[in-house]
């Protein structure tokens, strides 16, 4: 085993199916060989497989200069770009392409365990009726963004409605094909918490929204339009993620989105989106947001997109149990 091999570089690598034979065997010695190596290989493998439904990009859509930034979005793509089958493959005990090492699972292995991480307003219920700010939020905890409002709807229940595509920092001639509304989520409470508990494992957060779309009178200005959810972590602070937006996307931590088509008068759906919690993660950017289906510089309505319910779940994979042995 060499000491200086970068073994994350090459279990990805690996999981993309594009190890030669020669670094197949010297993984699969790493793996027999080093606890260290062999964990961070069942880490890969369990947090895809848990993330396996999520369609995870660093497209945010209204900003096409970030999607230009090849070779930055190539380093983080390069963690999540594991094809299914082979990550099937190994949850199920099989290291596919290895030399030399099989893999037994413990029958009595930990559950995964999920639990809700409070949010603010994610119901809206607390929140004044009336228009969000207009701005890029800048304090953990509040809404803001593209133009939104508040409504309560005829049963008593608050519901966040999008009002219209816009550019969040108002940048001249820029991208207005999107109506993202954003809030700054602390993640040094949840650390605590994570901290303060007994047991290890591998945690991941996952976001979820429910959207729904009412006919409108701006309907036929709209292509294709869906109802997208991200979540971005980084690390630093809250303001200086606005000062920088959009192009502090391409340092994000770990990401996740996740979009719907809904058409006119369609049953309200819930989705969610997922990303690693990255242990040096201080901060989460989340945002639900509508969009046109089209770039534009120029606003389109949005009357008839709405979301309720956002919440932020945290998930813990427990680190399986396995046994190791030469064939």
């Amino acid at each position: 085993m060499r000491p200086s091999q970068d073994w994350n570089a090459l279990i990805q690598k690996h999981l993309d199916g594009q190890t030669t034979e020669e670094e197949a065997q010297a993984l699969s010695t790493g793996i027999e060989d080093d606890a260290e190596v062999r964990s961070q290989y069942l880490k890969a493998a369990q947090i895809h497989g848990a993330l396996a439904d999520e369609t995870l990009a660093l497209d945010v859509e209204s900003e096409p200069e970030v999607k230009a930034a090849a070779p930055e979005q190539q380093k983080v793509l390069g963690q999540f770009a594991w094809p299914r089958q082979i990550a099937a493959g190994l949850v199920a005990g099989i290291f596919v392409g290895l030399l030399g090492v099989g893999m037994i699972w413990a029958i009595d292995s930990p559950k995964v365990e999920a639990q809700v991480f409070d949010i603010a307003h994610g119901d809206f219920e607390t929140m004044a009726e009336g228009p969000t700010p207009t701005q890029f939020p800048v304090r953990f905890g509040e809404w803001a963004g593209n133009p939104a409002e508040v409504v309560k709807e005829a049963d008593g229940n608050k519901i966040l409605r999008f009002v219209r595509t816009a550019n969040v920092k108002g940048t001249p001639d820029g991208i207005a094909s999107n109506c993202s509304v954003f809030q700054l989520v602390d993640l040094t409470a949840l650390r605590q918490q994570l901290e303060a508990g007994q047991t290890q494992g591998n945690y991941s957060l996952k976001l979820s929204a429910r959207f729904r779309r009412d006919a409108s009178l701006s309907d036929n200005e709209l292509s294709n339009p869906k109802a997208t959810l991200r979540i971005f972590l980084f690390q630093g602070e809250p303001e200086s993620i606005g000062e920088t937006w959009p192009q502090v996307v391409r340092q994000a931590e770990a990401l996740g989105k996740k979009s719907i088509e809904l058409k006119p008068g369609s049953a309200a759906a819930t989705i969610s989106a997922s990303c690693i919690l990255e242990s040096d993660a201080t901060v989460a950017l989340i945002a639900v947001a509508a969009t046109s289906g089209y770039n534009s510089k120029t606003p389109v309505p949005l009357g008839g997109f709405f979301v309720d319910d956002v919440q932020l779940t945290v998930i813990k994979q427990p680190n399986l149990p396995v046994e190791v042995v030469s064939r």
